[in-house]
């Protein structure tokens, strides 16, 4: 299927290192697969920029929420044997979950579209949980595994939930990227998975039958390991650097403890191209990875959510994937059923569009010229009425904030505690423009509520 030519990708290598250059991005491993082979396989910049160790396809980078598509995989094997009920409700599995505030069950169904009605919360590290217990030893030991971890991170984030009373509606009702949702997912594969850890189960059913001998949902073992990446960060103005995976790590590891290699990642997504079947035998049967790839939920703009992966069009065809977030990684990865093709796209540092950069890749394989230019909106014309409605801050325990304010006769955004431009693009749609990438900001409205919340990042930011 593929219609891309090396000279037809060079023009977007040239756009990838300009990228890089804007975001100060130390290093970039990209890949191109069929369901059998790899049709195109670059390395950008190092992996140890002082030192200028170069990239390979062995390299250890993080994952961040690319994760979440190998716990959503590993749900869908236990509700493939019938060790669980999709439309069973967590407080099932996990009792320490009381289901409390909700007109109706929270399901396990509900937690992989994000759908349980679960307003962002802020963020139960696994250094904080680990220091209250005695175990964290200043994060030398490899704790990731450690039962007792997971037991009292899933007390903690099941009293949080349960205590918080406000929703974003009924379970399944709205989308709002959880990651609490899915470390208890992780903790229901751990109980029900028979292995003594997530990370264990991920091992044995997952990177083992798949031959990704460079995945692990560890902390220590890459940070140590010869041939892992620098994590970047930029602070202050200036690019900073640390080994250091449990930073920023939630205290359930369903939502972005794996770490893998460029080389373990593409047998991941030729896993998918071949409707579950992978390098050892068959991980899910064809049917349960269209359930996977079901749209679900209204995620962003022109994009949905199914179970763990997001859905989007690219040239009249399916894009199905995941990114990833965190200190040090940006990731993601992307494939096309009718294309028959897809691309892993890993960067160790921050704040990188690389989910642009994977749809670019996607779009090579359709023979079409690349990198595409951005797409280019027109303002639609809001009233003065529709521009006072949205008035007044928006925020979430998560940290994240959008503030619209009335200056000098016109409407003003900030987000982050910047000032930032937009077109107000369609009805409740506000578009963020950019020079490498665009978000969105969708305004949530309801009669005799007016707009009570938006979703920006597929997060519910609700009206203070």
């Amino acid at each position: 299927m593929n219609k891309g030519t090396m000279e037809g990708i060079r023009p977007l290598e040239q756009w990838i290192e300009k990228m890089m250059a804007h975001y100060e991005a130390a290093g970039l491993a990209m890949a191109v697969v069929d369901k059998n082979v790899t049709l195109y396989q670059k390395f950008f910049g190092f992996r140890d920029g002082e030192n200028q160790t170069v990239i390979d396809e062995n390299t250890i980078f993080g994952l961040a929420s690319v994760s979440k598509s190998f716990t959503a995989l590993s749900i869908m094997q236990l509700a493939e044997k019938g060790v669980i009920d999709l439309w069973g409700p967590v407080s099932r599995y996990l009792p320490e979950f009381h289901n409390a505030h909700a007109a109706q069950p929270v399901t396990v169904a509900h937690l992989l579209s994000h759908a349980g009605g679960f307003l962002p919360k802020r963020r139960m590290l696994v250094e904080e949980v680990a220091r209250s217990m005695g175990i964290w030893q200043e994060g030398k030991a490899e704790i990731g595994p450690h039962p007792g971890l997971a037991m009292e991170g899933c007390r903690r984030v099941c009293k949080g939930l349960d205590e918080e009373e406000a929703r974003t509606g009924l379970p399944g009702e709205y989308m709002s990227y959880s990651n609490d949702s899915y470390g208890l997912l992780s903790e229901i594969i751990r109980r029900y998975g028979g292995e003594n850890s997530f990370q264990d189960y991920l091992e044995k059913n997952v990177f083992a039958p798949l031959g990704m001998d460079r995945a692990t949902g560890l902390f220590i073992a890459p940070a140590q390991d010869p041939n892992s990446t620098k994590l970047y960060f930029h602070k202050d103005g200036k690019r900073h650097w640390c080994r250091d995976y449990y930073d920023n790590a939630f205290v359930l590891m369903g939502g972005g403890a794996v770490k893998a290699s460029l080389g373990s990642m593409k047998k991941y997504v030729q896993m998918y191209l071949n409707e579950g079947k992978g390098e050892h035998g068959r991980l899910l049967s064809p049917y349960g990875i269209r359930e996977m790839m079901k749209p679900r939920q209204h995620y962003r703009y022109g994009q949905w959510y199914g179970y763990g992966m997001a859905m989007s069009d690219l040239e009249g065809v399916r894009m199905v994937g995941h990114g990833g977030s965190m200190t040090g990684i940006s990731s993601h990865f992307a494939f096309s059923p009718e294309l028959e093709a897809g691309v892993v796209v890993l960067c160790n540092t921050s704040g990188v569009p690389v989910s642009r950069v994977a749809e670019e890749a996607l779009r090579w394989v359709t023979g079409a010229a690349v990198p595409a230019p951005m797409k280019t909106w027109q303002d639609a014309g809001w009233s003065e009425e529709e521009k006072k409605s949205c008035l007044g801050k928006f925020a979430s325990a998560e940290g994240n904030e959008v503030t619209f304010t009335w200056e000098n006769g016109d409407l003003h955004l900030t987000m982050g505690g910047k000032e930032r431009q937009f077109i107000m693009a369609g009805h409740d749609l506000i578009i963020l423009p950019g020079e490498f990438s665009q978000s969105d900001i969708l305004l949530l409205r309801e009669e005799g509520r007016g707009v009570w919340g938006v979703r920006t990042g597929g997060r519910i930011l609700t009206r203070q």
